[in-house]
């Protein structure tokens, strides 16, 4: 048997610690994985749920959370949010953890464009500007488009009308009267 110094024996249990702890991190342990938990963000206006539901992974002995550490991306479009501050962790009744956010809807305006079809071109008749909506809605329907167009024109089709919400726009078509 041979003689090993000191110096090359602690350089040898330092490589040996070094490879069992490279072994664990490359297998995929953590100690992370244990101790978080998913917990379920749902977005809530008027008793009904809306948008998507997506989950937050937190410590496993958390039992708030607070809206700001919701990512921004996971709110829905055309709320603003009424819940503050921390946010108490629940079961929900589909038996996971979750939380629940507050929402009230945003009105925004915008514009109806009355248009005849004329010769296969869509030829502006009437803009109606100003028209209150919720930011959430995709579509007004028949009834609205009546109601702004008045006697002066009469809607074509059915509905619902598509809002464009890249420039705040409805286009209806109608004819005149």
């Amino acid at each position: 048997m041979s003689n090993i110094s000191r110096r090359q024996f602690l350089k040898g249990a330092g490589v040996a610690t070094l490879a069992v702890a490279a072994a664990g991190v490359l297998a995929g342990c953590s100690a992370e994985e244990v101790l978080t938990k998913d917990v379920k963000v749902v977005f809530m206006c008027n008793g009904a749920t809306v948008g998507d539901q997506n989950y937050l992974k937190v410590a496993q002995d958390k039992t708030t959370v607070k809206v700001s550490e919701i990512p921004n991306n996971y709110f829905p479009v055309g709320y603003k949010t009424v819940s503050t501050g921390e946010l108490k962790i629940a079961k929900l009744p589909t038996g996971e953890d979750g939380v629940k956010v507050m929402l009230d809807e945003i009105e925004v305006p915008v514009d109806i464009y009355y248009y005849e079809v004329v010769d296969g071109k869509e030829v502006d008749r009437m803009i109606f500007e100003g028209v209150t909506v919720y930011a959430s809605q995709k579509t007004i329907t028949k009834k609205v488009a009546e109601q702004y167009a008045g006697d002066t024109y009469t809607v074509v089709g059915d509905g619902p009308f598509t809002i464009n919400w890249s420039n705040n726009t409805v286009r209806v078509e109608a004819k005149k009267n």
